[in-house]
């Protein structure tokens, strides 16, 4: 009797630990799954004597660029831009791998993002756009066409 007890026992033991599988495991939620708006730009490339503007800004009050975005856990995303003009919404997917996040839009178009964990509120980073503006020279005063590089900065909203 207690022979067939001792084998039951190591039975049902040896049963519940086969019934623990890693893949049973829920995927850990990704960082950047949350609400998200623009916050800032980040201006840089500026030639002296521009270089003084180098720097970042107000996304909103400076360039009026006022972004939303919401990455949902079962990775599509929903948004909105409110840059000027009519709001214009998106949907889409995302990917997202190391720091890297892609957001495939509805419409075809995919836009690349880059997760800064480092900041405090977290951000993303879109990619660097390369412009250019006519804009007044600080010495001579003469109107200038001037190269410089345009990044929008999101903060993870509460």
């Amino acid at each position: 009797m207690k022979r067939f007890l001792y084998i039951l026992c190591v039975t049902v033991s040896l049963a519940g630990l086969s019934a623990c599988k890693k893949g049973s495991d829920p995927e850990p939620v990704a960082p950047v799954v949350g609400k998200w708006a623009s916050d800032r730009v980040k201006i840089s490339g500026l030639p002296a004597p521009y270089n003084a503007e180098n720097g970042e800004y107000d996304a909103f009050t400076e360039f009026k660029i006022r972004t939303n975005i919401e990455l949902l856990a079962d990775k599509t995303f929903t948004g909105n831009d409110r840059s000027g003009g009519p709001i214009s919404d998106f949907k889409g997917s995302w990917d997202y791998s190391g720091t890297d996040l892609t957001l495939k839009l509805s419409t075809g178009a995919d836009r690349k993002l880059t997760y800064d964990g480092s900041a405090t509120p977290n951000r993303l980073l879109s990619q660097i756009v390369s412009l250019q503006d006519s804009i007044p020279n600080p010495t001579t005063k003469k109107i200038d066409v001037v190269k410089y590089n345009l990044q929008v900065i999101y903060s993870k909203q509460p």
